[in-house]
């Protein structure tokens, strides 16, 4: 629990892919004229990119309905995720406006997730963000195929090590790099499937307790992203009108350095790394609670996957969960009640 004789600073995150579920965002949707705008913007963002028009191929669709193998593609998850995740932020600003200014000192969002950390920070409006993510998920999808594992219970040092000695044996070979650093538990390898599969046995031999293989076809935040990334910043560089990146109004602890972040120009530059960099989560961790004095996180979007995290790395710090309407009613009601009225039910 969060210590709540100290001042109350509020970091918002935001999840990234892998988070999905079929009927995520749906309450709302149905029972919120804003939340469906939210929908609808997202929704011709990617009808747009795809050229698809059809009611069963709209985003919404996929995402309320499913069929779920359908919302497990790249190009659908992306936007669909982060449409559900800046609908449960929009709402739950709503009724705590009044704690945004005083009490919320960053934001952050693992890979994907950092659109909509722009989205509150206001560096981005939410047009903005799902035209740059549905092109982003168009172009990862369409990188080359790959292979992703999640590394439990080794250090980063010595992930790097084993990682350092296969890239020495086989000079010009197959790709492999670390994509996340999720905490000092989990980490996740990425890279051509041969690299990964050679490499699982000595990490285990290193002192892993399990390399556990992932459901995806890419190698995301890996050199096989490169071309996409390449790509993605074209796309940014040479829209007509351009894209506007505002100076935050708040400090974006951004992926790829775990620096806290408030120039409109450097948050654009970090988008397009992102992509074929490792996503530093253990390090952004770090900076929200010890250098920014975080002790409460709000988890904006479905899953819980953040939440977790932080909870292992860091059980002192308090982990709200918005995902569902019963779970925003909750975090409307912890506030207004141990905020004094700071929220508006």
């Amino acid at each position: 629990m969060a210590d709540q004789s100290k001042p109350l600073n509020i970091a918002y995150l935001f999840p990234g892919q892998g988070s999905q579920a079929v009927g995520m965002g749906k309450d709302w949707a149905e029972h919120y004229p804003e939340a469906r705008r939210v929908y609808d913007i997202f929704d011709r963002q990617v009808e747009e990119l795809l050229q698809t028009q059809s009611r069963q191929q709209a985003l919404s669709h996929i995402c309320f309905e499913g069929p779920a193998e359908e919302l497990k593609r790249t190009v659908y998850t992306q936007p669909a995720i982060l449409a559900t995740s800046l609908v449960a932020w929009q709402l739950f600003s709503q009724h705590c406006d009044q704690l945004s200014p005083a009490n919320v000192v960053a934001t952050a969002g693992h890979s994907l997730g950092e659109y909509g950390a722009l989205v509150a920070a206001g560096v981005l409006d939410i047009e903005t963000a799902a035209k740059l993510v549905a092109k982003r998920a168009a172009l990862m999808e369409t990188a080359p195929s790959g292979a992703m594992s999640a590394v439990l219970g080794l250090s980063e040092e010595k992930t790097n090590q084993v990682i350092d000695q296969y890239k020495a044996a086989n000079p010009g070979g197959p790709v492999i790099a670390v994509a996340n650093y999720n905490t000092a538990e989990q980490i996740v390898i990425s890279g051509d499937a041969a690299a990964i599969e050679a490499v699982s046995p000595e990490l285990k031999t290193a002192g892993a307790k399990r390399v556990l293989p992932l459901p995806v076809g890419g190698a995301f935040h890996s050199p096989l992203m490169d071309v996409a990334a390449s790509d993605f910043r074209a796309f940014i560089d040479n829209s007509q009108p351009a894209f506007s990146f505002s100076d935050a109004r708040l400090p974006v602890v951004t992926n790829v350095d775990a620096t806290p972040t408030r120039k409109g120009h450097q948050c654009r530059e970090k988008l397009s790394q992102q992509i074929n960099h490792s996503v530093c989560w253990t390090q952004t961790m770090r900076v929200l609670i010890e250098d920014l004095g975080v002790n409460t996180v709000i988890e904006f979007g479905p899953g819980k996957v953040l939440g977790g995290m932080m909870q292992k790395s860091y059980p002192q710090v308090l982990v709200i969960n918005v995902f569902d309407q019963p779970s925003l009613e909750a975090a409307i009601a912890h506030f207004a009640e141990s905020a004094a009225g700071v929220c508006s039910v």
